[in-house]
């Protein structure tokens, strides 16, 4: 294996915040990332299963494409923060939740997504989540937490290989 590089996570990625909806925009319209479709999934669906009436403004601003990573922004409990799902594709339309984070790769040949999305849900990340977190009434991932994490990377070639690897498994 080759020597992992120390790159804080924040010079890697950009960090947006979903849309606000109401409970009338809910169950027609474009494709929707929701909360739980983040939660329970390493990569985003072929097909997202929840719909949402969004403007055009609204899809361009909470767009959604190909290497995008998504993270749960807040929890009850510390083990269920910052839960994620990568994007294998670009979602012409789609837009997100509000209580999810979109992290926007800001290069190119640095992460690889598909190993990313396995790191992200990996015992040594969420074991760095834990320790990282305040718990008050909820945990919550945000722009201070997401500034001081780092990310320790093989190269990229690695990457690709053992993403590769694990996405045909899994």
């Amino acid at each position: 294996m080759s020597k992992l590089t120390k790159y804080k996570f924040s010079d890697l990625y950009e960090m947006s915040s979903g849309i606000s909806s109401s409970k009338e925009q809910a169950g027609h319209g474009s494709p929707f990332i929701s909360f739980s479709t983040v939660f329970n999934n390493y990569f985003l669906p072929e097909e997202l299963p929840d719909l949402m009436d969004t403007s055009l403004k609204e899809q361009e601003i909470f767009s959604v494409k190909k290497d995008d990573v998504f993270i749960t922004r807040t929890s009850e409990t510390v083990d269920a923060l910052a839960m994620s799902c990568v994007a294998v594709k670009d979602y012409p339309k789609a837009t997100f939740s509000g209580f999810v984070k979109r992290l926007r790769p800001k290069t190119t040949g640095i992460v690889y997504s598909k190993y990313i999305a396995f790191f992200l849900r990996s015992k040594y990340f969420r074991k760095v989540l834990d320790c990282n977190t305040i718990m008050t009434l909820r945990a919550s991932f945000n722009e201070d937490m997401f500034s001081f994490l780092y990310l320790y990377l093989p190269d990229y070639e690695e990457q690709v290989r053992i993403g590769d690897l694990l996405y045909k498994w899994k």
